[in-house]
């Protein structure tokens, strides 16, 4: 599995068709994505290892969700 990086484009949903830099995916964004993943699939792909290494910083951008 590739690392993800803030530059990188977000690989898939809404904001892969902008190829918006992760750095640049809103916070409540990649919240929504975490807190509602299907299965446990979702917390080993790319973008969940991007959140779970970025968290300190999520939680700063969107203190609302309970991560």
């Amino acid at each position: 599995m590739k690392q993800l990086q803030d530059l990188d484009p977000m690989p898939f949903g809404k904001y892969a068709r902008t190829k918006t830099p992760m750095q640049d995916v809103p916070a409540s964004y990649l919240f929504w994505l975490w807190s509602n993943g299907k299965d446990q699939e979702v917390k080993t792909c790319p973008v969940a290892d991007y959140i779970k290494r970025n968290m300190d910083s999520l939680k700063k951008d969107h203190p609302d969700g309970i991560w």
